[in-house]
């Protein structure tokens, strides 16, 4: 049985440990050694990923921000434009639990940048827009928060009416703007708009959320009675187990309102469920939220003592809060500082590696392997910016015949010595490959026709000139190259590395039939036949242009071309 991938396995730990995310970090540490010692890139970005993923589960704010980070800066190496955008939003999300909602919104943003055009399964668009729109809304910016709700609610409505719970979620957001607005009227008959919504989504968080909202829009309101029945089923779907963190801070005003109505007994109970939470999850805001609560029905049952010393510990509690914080800051400052050294290291040596196996070692050119990628990347920029891209195949004249006549180590410093004059040209948009025995292959970007020909007669005459010995070679019996030069422009139709190839490799045979020693260009146009001419040509003297008209028409006729 053949063994999974790195990659599948850590698809197999996320879902597997999908509700435990002590255990899941565990065992994704583990696989993120093996990656790292493997010098996996794009695998060391997804678990650090699903790592500050599984921080958040188990509050580690400071843990997310370095997990996140890391994540963030593998895949800006990589293509992976949806992981990336989804390392940006959980890196926002690190941020705004520290307080920082506009690092937050620069994060989120960065990641919608990115799949504005499309949405990427692994992160979708209303998720950043919901992200950022909650991010104004805990800066306290409630109108510029409504503004991303209603956008994303009225584009849900229109465009996904049965996804209920996208749109039940901006119902939400937008619900918690209105009713900061003061817009009680229009909040209530938003709630009431998604009330089907929200009624085909199981029993849920989402569910408590909106009962409890209706709850305290009634307290609002004045209606008692209604509030009472809302609040009622809030805390039968507590009881069941349904999650309360998402909306604790509307548990809490639900309790003062109870209070202000006289309603003891359901403030205690709400009470209640603050404290049971507070004690399982011991995180010193949930100790903060409960006990002031506790204070409020102190105070309200003429417990003045117990109240204060509630209020003395909730005091302790946010000294500590707030040296928490500072730590957390320092912690997560510090993490970044070591996360962006070992991710410097890490890059370094993947790099080292990659260049390592991606080099041809007689010649130090990239080689085949090295082709696809670096390709891929020059076509996808000269699509993308409608930038020229071009192609030149490179082949030694009569190699076998050289050879044959003077031995295999001088025929390997032959191609040592091509692989140098191309080397002499490369820049980060001219690259050379060894394509195979003595054949090259380059491709450029961003350079016109004319560049790319005055490339190709640079390397052929500076080969010529080298006045190396082939008594095999009819050119003047020395060493000559043959090559064929092709010129895309990208912008106006699709091209791949097979088709730049394939057109290369046909302008490099027009000038092995016209007696090598020669270049030839092709140049390709959408909606017409390619263009095959002659930059220079079959003479002792390697003339160019205007001179070897006359001697190319000979060869090119006797050749069939």
């Amino acid at each position: 049985m053949k063994k999974p991938s790195l990659e599948e396995r850590i698809n197999q730990v996320v879902a597997k440990y999908r509700n435990d995310p002590f255990l899941r970090a565990q065992e994704l540490k583990k696989l993120l050694k093996e990656a790292e010692k493997a010098g996996e890139l794009h695998a060391i970005g997804k678990l650090n990923m699903y790592l500050a993923s599984a921080m958040i589960g188990q509050g580690r704010r400071g843990g997310m921000l370095a997990y996140a980070y890391k994540a963030v800066s593998i895949f800006e190496e990589t293509n992976d434009r949806g992981l990336l955008a989804r390392s940006y939003n959980l890196l926002g999300i690190a941020y705004a639990g520290q307080g920082s909602f506009q690092r937050a919104i620069t994060m989120y943003q960065k990641g919608l940048d990115l799949i504005r055009r499309k949405n990427y399964s692994v992160i979708r668009k209303d998720t950043l827009l919901n992200n950022i729109g909650d991010a104004y809304f805990q800066m306290g910016a409630y109108r510029k928060s409504l503004q991303i709700a209603k956008k994303g609610y009225d584009e849900s409505k229109k465009s996904l009416p049965e996804n209920h719970l996208r749109i039940a979620v901006f119902g939400l957001n937008f619900f918690d703007s209105l009713s900061c607005l003061g817009a009680y009227d229009r909040a209530k008959a938003l709630l009431d708009e998604i009330k089907p919504n929200v009624e085909a989504l199981p029993k849920s968080i989402y569910v408590g959320a909106y009962y409890v909202r209706q709850a305290y829009l009634m307290y609002l309101t004045g209606d008692a009675e209604a509030a009472a029945k809302y609040a009622d089923v809030v805390y039968e779907l507590i009881q069941a187990n349904c999650d309360t963190y998402e909306f604790h801070n509307y548990v809490e005003r639900i309790i003062y309102a109870e209070l202000q109505n006289g309603d003891l007994e359901r403030a205690r109970r709400f009470s209640g469920v603050l404290t049971d939470y507070a004690a399982k999850n011991e995180h010193i805001k949930d100790q903060i939220v409960a006990k002031r609560a506790a204070a409020a029905i102190c105070r309200a049952t003429g417990e003045d003592d117990l109240a204060l010393s509630y209020y003395r510990q909730i005091s302790e509690h946010f000294e500590a809060l707030m040296n928490e914080n500072r730590a957390i800051q320092y912690e997560s400052q510090q993490s970044v500082e070591t996360a962006s050294s070992e991710i410097g290291k890490l890059l370094g040596r993947i790099r080292a590696s990659q260049d390592k196996a991606d080099r041809d070692a007689l010649t130090g050119l990239h080689n085949r392997a090295a082709l696809v990628r670096i390709a891929d990347a020059f076509i996808r920029n000269a699509r993308e910016k409608g930038r020229y891209l071009g192609g030149i195949f490179i082949d030694i004249d009569f190699f076998k015949e050289y050879n044959d006549v003077y031995g295999h180590a001088a025929g390997d410093e032959a191609i040592k010595l091509v692989s140098s004059a191309c080397q002499a040209e490369e820049t980060a948009d001219i690259q050379f490959f060894r394509y195979g025995g003595d054949e090259f292959f380059g491709m450029m970007l961003g350079r016109s026709s004319k560049s790319i020909e005055s490339l190709a007669l640079r390397i052929s005459e500076k080969i010529r000139a080298s006045g190396v010995e082939h008594i095999k070679n009819p050119n003047g019996r020395r060493l000559t190259l043959s090559v064929g030069v092709v010129d895309f422009r990208v912008g106006q139709g699709e091209c791949t590395i097979l088709d730049v190839i394939k057109f290369a490799d046909k302008a490099l045979y027009r000038a092995k039939d016209a007696g090598r020693n020669a270049v030839f260009a092709c140049s390709v146009n959408r909606g017409s036949d390619p263009v095959y001419r002659r930059v220079a040509g079959r003479t002792d003297t390697f003339l160019r242009g205007e001179h070897y008209e006359k001697a190319a028409d000979e060869a090119t006729n006797r050749s069939g071309f």
